[in-house]
């Protein structure tokens, strides 16, 4: 990792400036995932549980390339702990690499013709503040045979999808419309990407092959969790070493599919090369990664780690939660959606005076909080903020309503 922790926080002080602190729409879809972590565990039980870990997943950066050696398509790949199913996370290639002031501004799919793999791994995982546990990079080829069991699909297309032939002219590769995509279709849509168009077009239907993938996916009961102990299995990370294994792994559960949106730079100073360049929400970055692949996150600084529990399906209030603490220079290490109904009040529970201390200038940004004081340990985790109906009608007053702040003891 080379990204410097000071400019993510510039980047998530800088979201915070362009949002207002007003609530943003998202793209529809996924709200943090089915199978987010922990999502089997509500409100308090998790504290029932004493020192808990959490638990880890595993995630693989793919780069579909195309007939000219470029990144045509480039997703995560995350399994759950349970190793069935999981996320589909992708991101535009043309999304702006995470980059010192003195370095000029550029694409992370450029980093695949000049450095390869690795060079483009170190871009994804610079920019999602992540570790990925497996890199690789398939032509439509590679991929339609890994894919082989996702058989036929559906795919609903915007646009038709289209590709440069060798002689330079478009080629169609998916019509536009309803229709139905074998293996082979859906990898040469993936690896399809037309010289000169930008790739805000192509997006639409990429998230749409994606979807039609992960529709192969199974579902499976939500596995259950006692007071004392999880049926989830520690994750063998070992067998994760190709992409049929994680494809394999994907398709044994309920797959997600997400898609981060983008916008495109066309001013000088950020785009001095006037090329297809995207900047990413750096709020719905880590939303979604800390949902995902909690484990795979990077700590930035030595401020506390934070995990948030939400009882809304909102991730609009999921996304601004995490901006506004990031702002605030807390380290979100893991967001849940909680099954149980919101309360009122936004309750902190925390067992270290110190993090107390910090979290009491939360409510200039949080709204009203209530601090409870809890033995129970998470393992990487100072505080534990569970998010009640406050939260949602202090975003509704453009925050500036007064704050508050209350203490109680959690009863044994």
């Amino acid at each position: 990792m080379t990204a410097i922790p000071a400019r993510r926080r510039r980047r998530m002080i800088a979201a915070m400036v362009t949002s207002g602190l007003s609530v943003i729409a998202l793209p529809g879809g996924l709200f943090l995932g089915t199978n987010s972590l922990l999502h089997a565990s509500g409100g308090n039980s998790i504290d029932s549980r004493g020192t808990v870990d959490i638990p880890s997943s595993v995630v693989e950066m793919l780069a579909v390339v195309n007939s000219r050696n470029e990144v045509a398509s480039l997703a995560l790949l995350a399994v759950t702990p349970e190793g069935k199913g999981g996320t589909i996370v992708s991101i535009p290639v043309g999304s702006m690499a995470d980059v010192a002031k003195t370095e000029q501004p550029r694409r992370i799919g450029d980093s695949y013709a000049t450095g390869g793999l690795e060079a483009l791994k170190t871009d994804v995982e610079n920019l999602m503040n992540i570790t990925v546990d497996f890199a690789d990079d398939m032509t439509a080829t590679e991929f339609a045979a890994v894919i082989t069991s996702v058989g036929t699909q559906p795919v609903v297309l915007q646009q038709p999808v289209t590709d440069t032939g060798a002689d330079g002219t478009a080629v169609v590769v998916l019509e536009a419309g309803s229709s139905t995509a074998t293996p082979d279709l859906l990898a040469a849509g993936l690896a399809s990407s037309q010289t000169g168009t930008p790739e805000s077009a192509r997006l639409p239907q990429v998230k749409a092959l994606w979807n039609s993938i992960a529709r192969a996916g199974v579902t499976i009961p939500t596995p259950e969790v006692n007071g004392s102990t999880s049926s989830i299995s520690p994750l063998d990370a070992s067998v994760f070493t190709s992409t049929a294994a994680f494809v394999s792994a994907l398709l044994k559960g309920e797959i997600d599919v997400w898609q981060f949106s983008s916008t495109l730079f066309t001013d000088a100073v950020r785009n001095p090369n006037h090329v297809d360049l995207y900047g990413l929400d750096g709020g719905e970055v880590l939303m979604v990664m800390a949902s995902v692949v909690p484990s795979a996150l990077t700590v930035t600084s030595s401020n506390v780690a934070v995990m948030v529990d939400i009882p809304f399906a909102s991730a609009v209030v999921a996304k601004e939660v995490v901006t506004r603490l990031a702002f605030l220079g807390a380290n979100v290490v893991l967001i849940r959606q909680s099954p149980d109904l919101a309360t009122e009040r936004t309750t902190v529970y925390y067992n270290d005076s110190i993090a107390k201390t910090e979290a009491e200038d939360y409510s200039t940004l949080l709204g009203p909080l209530e601090f409870t004081e809890s033995k129970d340990v998470i393992s990487g985790v100072n505080l534990r903020i569970v998010l009640g109906n406050d939260f949602v009608a202090f975003l509704g007053q453009g925050s500036s309503t007064s704050t508050s702040t209350t203490s109680t003891t959690e009863p044994k």
